[in-house]
């Protein structure tokens, strides 16, 4: 019996690679008919690199990836998950892929209000859950992709085929997605954590701060406030959910936004400055440290890179001619 529904699984798991596979002409990101789900695709292997991660779960159909986040290593391959709660700066690297096999993944863009009207409406079918033995407070975790999960995955690839199956049929297996998540994974340690998702909002409201105010100089006192917190339990609750202290997680956001605005041919010292730091100097020695390369060899490249898409756009306006 274990054997046939371990063959099922691996049938139905070539079959979502096969789906992922058909609608990913391209590398990298790619969008769908369902809003909130995106596809991906990437061929080669990667070294790590500083990325911000926003709130997604993401199944890995096929290929490995690794992100580490500060001490923390997360590693997720073909029928496992990544689930991120809130917007995290991780190194990131794709361990295996290659144009045979690349790696291939379906995210979910995670939605506050979705996670808080789901807990609502599991809490009115059954009693809150009781505290596990552990609880990993994180709001970054791993998971196994179990049978129940893959069959929805499966089901919602399928919805994209038609515009009316993807808006209405596609955003119902996407609220089961997320039940079975939440209901389920994690040892039943997820439920427990979720239940307490005031606790994490409000370390989401400093987060959100800290994004809309990067060109200001981060207070632990004024976030601390947002969260309607002290201080000191604040600091605590922040490094629990997010693996670092407060000021830790601004200056990492600060320095990915800069690199945005750096490789879309942005000034260095503007970029900077954009992002809070008013010495050139230390923008850049932090910079270097964080990225190890000099922010002014990022916008050459960056330069480079928008030269080389400027001469493709053209030939193909000229060949269209």
């Amino acid at each position: 019996m274990e054997k046939t529904r371990m063959g099922q699984v691996s049938i139905n798991m070539e079959a979502l690679i096969k789906m992922i596979e058909t609608k990913t002409p391209s590398e990298g990101m790619q969008e769908t008919p369902i809003p909130e789900v995106v596809l991906f695709r990437e061929s080669l292997p990667h070294p790590l690199e500083p990325l911000l991660y926003d709130p997604f779960f993401i199944f890995i159909a096929q290929g490995k990836k690794q992100g580490i986040l500060e001490n923390t290593r997360y590693e997720y391959d073909s029928g496992h998950f990544l689930t991120v709660l809130a917007p995290v700066p991780m190194a990131c690297q794709v361990i295996e892929a290659s144009k045979e096999k690349p790696l291939l993944a379906i995210g979910i863009l995670i939605n506050r209000a979705r996670i808080r009207n789901m807990l609502m409406k599991i809490d009115q079918v059954e009693p809150a859950p009781a505290k596990p033995v552990e609880v990993n407070p994180s709001g970054v975790f791993t998971a196994p992709l179990n049978e129940a999960l893959l069959n929805a995955l499966i089901r919602l690839m399928k919805t994209m085929d038609s515009p009316a199956e993807a808006a209405i049929v596609g955003e119902a297996v996407v609220e089961e997605i997320y039940f079975r998540i939440l209901k389920y994974e994690q040892g039943g340690a997820l439920p427990f954590l979720l239940h307490r998702w005031g606790q994490i909002e409000q370390i989401t409201r400093a987060v959100e701060y800290i994004h809309r105010n990067l060109s200001k100089v981060i207070s632990v006192d004024k976030l601390s406030a947002l969260a309607n917190m002290s201080s000191a339990a604040f600091h605590k609750k922040f490094k629990e959910v997010m693996h670092m202290s407060p000021l830790q997680y601004a200056k990492q956001i600060k320095l990915i936004k800069a690199q945005t605005f750096i490789l879309s041919g942005m000034n260095v010292s503007e970029a900077g400055y954009k992002v809070g730091y008013n010495s050139p100097a230390q923008f850049s020695r932090e910079y270097k440290r964080h990225f190890g390369i000099a922010p002014s060899i990022d916008r050459m490249a960056g330069l480079t890179s928008r030269s080389s898409e400027i001469m493709e756009y053209a030939a193909g306006e000229y060949a269209a001619e």
